[in-house]
């Protein structure tokens, strides 16, 4: 979870609201989908949600993917912790849905995490990232910053030469959306990896202030153009990522009173099973109440926030009702 700032060990609140937001705007997204509804204002800021949950699992997982040549075992339980949710949740997905029910969809749903669930594909994708880092590990150290900055740079070229789309879109739907996106998002793994890096230099708040300006700068003047990808391609959606995270490093630990920081810890810390539960469960609800689809209509963001507000019920009281035995599935 996220719990460390750029200079203590305490846990950083700003995180953990981030978290909660990014959670609220995916939601967002995933509800105008199945509702086949129109676009708010809030969508366009959803989409920076999943590259910033991959550039703060990376700056936090530095301090494992910074070793020398990393033990295996760290991984397999890395790996592990990403797997149970993923089958548990795929197992779900299917009760509810036993129409699609068949070798060949379960096994596209534990590689793609597409078929029941789409959430699910970003364990697939974490899974990917992990065993790269986890192989950079054995380079020596003074490759790996360079390395971080030929994956970005590399990933650029696939996108915007539009190499990783003429590969991909051949390919079924759901291998087509899930490992499309790996191109795409790998550089934010690498972008947490910098990030860390960055916060332990002497002049880190120099450093973070030029980023704040210079991508603020750039977002203001250049209109970036925007190559066809799966979601999370383009300059723009970079350069925004980094905005964000320079910021929240800059202005560094934040603390509210201690019950208001009970409560942010609490939802943060579910955040995690609501992004995998949200939208298997609402396409249940929608059948249940189809009448769902007219309210969103005239209050969507009173709907916003009940379901999301549900679902974060939800995983408080899956986690206490098994007590806290199965915590790993939701948080």
């Amino acid at each position: 979870m996220i719990n460390k700032n750029i200079g203590h060990q305490s846990r950083n609140y700003i995180f953990d609201l981030l978290k909660i937001i990014l959670t609220f705007l995916v939601v967002n997204i995933h509800i105008r989908n199945v509702l086949h509804g129109k676009v708010n204002f809030l969508e366009p800021y959803g989409y920076y949600a999943v590259p910033l949950f991959i550039t703060l699992s990376f700056f936090l997982m530095n301090k494992y993917f910074s070793q020398i040549k990393l033990s295996s075992s760290v991984i397999l339980l890395r790996i592990k912790r990403l797997i149970l949710p993923l089958i548990f949740w795929s197992g779900v997905g299917f009760l509810l849905k036993p129409n699609l029910i068949n070798i060949k969809n379960i096994f596209l749903q534990l590689f793609t995490g597409k078929v029941v669930d789409t959430p699910l594909y970003y364990l697939n994708l974490l899974i990917f990232l992990t065993l790269i880092f986890w192989l950079i590990t054995y380079l020596p150290t003074k490759l790996r910053i360079p390395l971080y900055f030929v994956i970005i740079i590399a990933a650029f070229i696939l996108e915007y030469t539009g190499f990783n789309t003429r590969f991909f879109n051949p390919m079924g739907n759901e291998i087509r959306k899930s490992y499309g996106q790996i191109v795409e998002l790998i550089k934010y793994a690498s972008l947490g990896m910098l990030f860390r890096t960055l916060v332990n230099q002497n002049k880190k708040r120099v450093i973070l202030f030029s980023l704040v300006g210079s991508s603020l700068l750039l977002l203001l003047i250049f209109k970036f153009p925007q190559p066809w990808g799966y979601n999370y391609s383009g300059v723009k959606l970079f350069l925004g990522t980094i905005l964000v995270l320079s910021s929240i490093l800059l202005i560094g630990q934040v603390n509210f009173s201690e019950k208001i920081n009970k409560v942010i810890n609490i939802f943060a810390s579910y955040s995690f099973g609501v992004y995998l539960c949200h939208i298997i469960f609402f396409e249940t609800l929608l059948q249940i109440f189809p009448n769902v689809k007219t309210f969103n209509s005239s209050y969507p963001f009173i709907l916003l926030f009940i379901y999301t507000i549900s679902c974060y019920i939800f995983c408080f009281l899956f986690d206490h009702l098994t007590l806290k035995k199965l915590s790993f599935l939701v948080k």
